[in-house]
C-alpha cells in the first residue's frame, strides 16, 4: 500500500519517464523521485513497511532497480524452438535447434483448431506489461504431444501445454489461470532470477547431445540436460508462489472467477495425491499446500470482491474439447 507517506526513490535511469500517477496510490506532486518508467516488466523491486492486521504493506519506501536485462528472455546456448514438419511422416512439430543442428524434437497436436483456440486465449490473457519487457518477446503457445497434467514457459516466451493438463482441466478459468501462471514466469525472468539470484554461482551448462534429431520422450529429462530443469520440475517457492499471485490477479482482471483456481489443484490431489511429484512442479510445495495458499490468496486480498458473475467457462472451451476427443492422461 503506497501513500502520500511512502518515499519513492527511482534509481532506474529510464529515457520514457512519466509522472507518478498510477490509480491512487502515487498521488504526490511530481518531483525527481515520484516518476518512474511507463512499463516495469522485469524490474527488480524492493520495499519497507509494516504488515497489517489485513496482510497488506503498509510501506514507507519503495526502490526501484534496474530492469532484467535483454538477455535474461533468451534460450540458454542460443538455442531456438522452430516450428517444423517431420521430413518422414510430414507430422508438424517443434524443433530445438542450435544453428543448424537439431538438439531435440516434440510433436505438436494435430487438431488445428486446439492449436489456435489455445493460442488465441493465451493472447487474450497477456498483461500490458508483456510490452515493456526490455528486449521485444514473441509470446507462442503450443500444444504438445504429452500425458503428463503439466505446462511450461521457457524464457523467450514459448509456452508448451501437455494434451494431458488439456483433459484434465475442467473449464476455460482453469485453463486461463495455467496460462496466466505461465505468462507470469517469463514476464518475472524466473529462469534467469535462479541462475543469477538464488544460486550461489552460475552452472556450468552444456547443449544436449542426448536427444539428437529424436523427439524429446521425457522434456524434464531434455531440459535437465540444458541446465533448465526447474521450467517443467518448478521454480523455488518463492518464485512459483509469486507466479501464482500474479497468475490470480491476471485472470480476475480479464473476468474470471478465479475461485477455479484452488479446484485446479483439487484436481491434481484426487489425481496424484497430497505429496509433490515431478510431473507436477516437484519443487512447489505440495499440491495440498498450493491449493491452500490459492484460498488464503483469495481470502486475504479480494475479501471484498464478489465473483458470482465472473465468467468459468465457454462454448469455445466445450468446443476445443470435442475437437480433442480422450487423450492419455498420466
Amino acid at each position: 500500500m503506497l501513500d502520500g507517506k511512502t518515499k519513492r526513490a527511482w534509481a532506474a535511469p529510464e529515457p520514457a519517464m512519466v509522472n507518478a500517477s498510477v490509480g491512487s496510490a502515487l498521488t504526490s506532486p511530481a518531483k525527481s523521485d515520484t516518476t518512474i518508467p511507463k512499463n516495469l516488466a522485469g524490474y527488480h523491486v524492493a520495499y519497507h513497511g509494516m504488515r497489517r492486521a489485513d496482510g497488506r504493506i503498509a510501506t514507507e519506501k519503495v526502490e526501484l532497480g534496474s530492469p532484467a536485462p535483454p538477455d535474461a528472455y533468451k534460450m540458454p546456448h542460443d538455442l531456438e524452438i522452430v516450428q517444423a514438419k517431420d521430413p518422414q511422416t510430414g507430422i508438424n512439430i517443434l524443433e530445438f535447434r542450435h544453428g543448424k543442428k537439431v538438439e531435440g524434437r516434440m510433436k505438436l497436436f494435430p487438431e488445428k483448431a486446439v492449436q489456435e483456440y489455445v493460442s488465441d486465449l493465451g493472447d487474450s490473457l497477456l498483461p500490458a506489461g508483456a510490452k515493456g519487457t526490455s528486449k521485444a518477446l514473441e509470446f507462442r503457445f503450443f500444444v504438445v504431444e504429452d500425458s503428463s497434467v503439466n505446462a511450461a514457459a521457457l524464457p523467450d516466451g514459448t509456452v508448451l501445454i501437455n494434451t494431458g493438463l488439456l483433459g484434465a482441466i475442467e473449464n476455460e478459468a482453469q485453463l486461463a489461470f495455467v496460462l496466466s501462471h505461465e505468462i507470469s514466469h517469463v514476464l518475472q525472468v524466473h529462469y534467469w532470477r535462479e541462475v543469477h539470484e538464488t544460486r550461489p554461482k552460475r552452472i556450468g551448462l552444456l547443449v544436449a547431445a542426448v536427444a539428437g534429431a529424436y523427439f524429446i520422450g521425457d522434456l524434464a529429462v531434455f531440459l535437465a540436460e540444458l541446465g533448465m530443469v526447474s521450467v517443467v520440475n518448478g521454480h523455488q517457492r518463492e518464485l512459483e508462489n509469486q507466479a501464482d499471485r500474479l497468475g490470480l490477479q491476471n485472470i480476475i482482471e480479464h473476468g474470471y472467477d478465479p475461485r477455479v483456481a484452488p479446484g485446479f489443484m483439487k484436481i491434481i490431489i484426487e489425481r496424484y495425491g497430497s505429496r509433490s511429484t515431478s510431473k507436477i512442479w516437484s519443487n512447489h510445495d505440495s499440491s495440498l499446500l498450493r491449493g491452500s495458499f490459492l484460498t488464503v490468496q483469495l481470502i486475504e486480498q479480494y475479501s471484498e470482491r464478489r465473483f458470482d458473475g465472473a465468467r468459468v467457462d465457454t462454448a469455445g472451451f466445450q468446443t476445443m474439447r470435442e475437437a480433442m476427443g480422450p487423450v492419455k492422461i498420466e
